[in-house]
């Protein structure tokens, strides 16, 4: 039987690596014909990628090494078309590595490489989410047009803690507040630069007997510049106009984040000197915080 599997880690930092290969075995204990091991790499070097994918027969490559907007060429994405590995996935989320991404569709074929972006869980599981609502709740009625039938879609997330995933995950939140966030105006796109400028109630429950009644309820949101409210819009060619939200807790956080948005220059939150200061700033705050609200 040749059901052997092997995984390989790649990554900068050789402690965090062997402790990601620690708590793999560790929770792979038990299993038979699964092995784990890590390679050093930075993956950014020119040739390092394609060397290491060159020494290795690998079926599927998961790109999770994020913020991806330092990967504004999808190296890793190209470096996989150009060693024809089977399967590509990663977890992106900006509008511009979407768009290089899509650009390189006829190589991904040349090579038989199938690749899947933006695979996490917003954006990625939120899209098939949509889309499915959208086919249950309002079947496609071609109009003159050729729209969906579908007129405004929002986006809007509710998140309390940062479920280990530490200062990279406020990083990234810390750099959207420099971007455009992806609406669509009047059934065509057009972006704003509104990230975290003003919030808006939502209610994240459907009835009060919900169970989300008691564990979300009405939260605080700010824009964000979640892709989905362009990809989704566009490939459901709604009519009018697309939305996004973002809110966390304890309510402080919010009012912070938006006051801050306010003061801070816009330019500022894109330089990643600033942003990644903020993080680790902010981080010990967050992770006191986070003993007193449940992870939702």
């Amino acid at each position: 039987g040749g059901s052997e599997v092997q995984l390989e880690l790649a990554g900068r930092d050789p402690q965090k690596g062997q402790a990601a290969v620690d708590e793999i075995m560790g929770e792979l204990k038990g299993l038979d014909g699964v092995m784990c091991s890590f390679h050093r790499l930075d993956w950014s070097l020119p040739g390092a990628l394609d060397e290491l994918l060159g020494s290795l027969n690998v079926d599927a490559l998961l790109h999770t090494a994020g913020p991806f907007d330092a990967d504004p060429e999808t190296g890793v994405l190209a470096a996989a078309i150009r060693a024809k590995v089977p399967v590509y996935v990663d977890v992106a989320d900006p509008m511009a590595y979407i768009a290089r991404a899509r650009s390189l569709s006829v190589d991904a074929k040349d090579s038989d490489t199938m690749a899947l972006i933006c695979a996490g869980a917003f954006p990625g599981f939120s899209n098939v989410l949509a889309v499915e609502c959208a086919r249950r709740l309002c079947p496609a009625v071609a109009g003159a047009a050729g729209e969906s039938g579908l007129k405004d879609l929002d986006f809007a997330y509710f998140t309390a803690g940062l479920g280990g995933s530490g200062a990279v995950n406020l990083l990234i939140t810390n750099l959207g507040f420099g971007e455009p966030v992806p609406l669509y105006r009047d059934g065509k796109y057009a972006p704003q630069m509104i990230a975290g400028g003003g919030s808006r109630p939502v209610s994240f429950f459907i009835e009060e007997g919900d169970a989300a009644f008691n564990l979300v309820g009405e939260r605080e949101v700010w824009p964000w510049p979640f892709p989905e409210a362009a990809t989704v819009a566009g490939h459901l060619r709604i009519s009018g106009n697309s939305s996004t939200g973002m809110g966390t807790a304890p309510e402080i956080w919010n009012t912070i984040l938006v006051a801050l948005v306010a003061l801070v220059p816009r330019g500022l939150w894109r330089e990643r000197w600033f942003s990644e200061g903020m993080a680790w700033f902010s981080l010990p705050l967050v992770w006191v915080t986070d003993k007193f609200v449940s992870e939702t």
